[in-house]
Parts: structure tokens; sequence; C-alpha cells
């Protein structure tokens, strides 16, 4: 696996840790209705630096973590030698990371 691939899985696993953090703080808004949508850091780890964010709603967050290998990224931020798309609309596109790199997230 090329050091640049494993980097990038890290730098995913590091930003989807962010996320964790946003959302166990809009979670205890108890003023936010289930349709509500937050701001979240794309989860692209591109090495250069990703600045986008995603929209999603806090039960469409949690369905992305439902499953480790998985990432909300802005569309067209997709890696394809790492990740394949697996849910895409308007807003994200949910990615699974491939068997190669899945141990590193």
């Amino acid at each position: 696996m090329e050091e640049r691939f494993e980097r990038q899985a890290r730098n995913e696993a590091l930003m989807r840790t962010v996320n964790d953090q946003r959302a166990a703080l809009d979670e205890r808004a108890d003023w936010a209705a289930p349709e509500q949508q937050f701001e979240f850091q794309c989860e692209c780890g591109k090495t250069s630096g990703c600045e986008g964010s995603v929209m999603m709603t806090l039960a469409e967050y949690e369905r992305v973590r439902r499953q480790r290998d998985r990432f909300a990224v802005v569309p067209g931020h997709e890696a394809g030698e790492i990740e394949y798309v697996v849910e895409q609309d308007e807003r994200y596109a949910i990615v699974d990371k491939r068997d190669e790199v899945e141990h590193l997230v």
C-alpha cells in the first residue's frame, strides 16, 4: 500500500473524530428538529487539506457511523484508489473503504 494512501486514510479517520465530537454536541441541543441539518467537515482526507463541508441531519450522520469504514465527503471528493461511493445526493457522498486500507480506519 502506498504511503500516501495510508496517510489519506488516517486523515479521514481524524476528520471523523472531529465530526463525532461535533455530532455529540449537536445531539445535546434539544431544540433541534429531526430534519435539522448540521454542518460537518468533509472527511475526504486530502493531504493538502480540505475545507469543504457537508450538511447532514444527525440521523444521516449516525447512519454513516454504523460502519466504521464509511465516511461522509463532499460529492466529487472520493478517492477511487482507496474507497467507493455507496450513496450520494446533492449534499454529500458516503464512501466505503476498500479492503486494503480498511484496517487503517
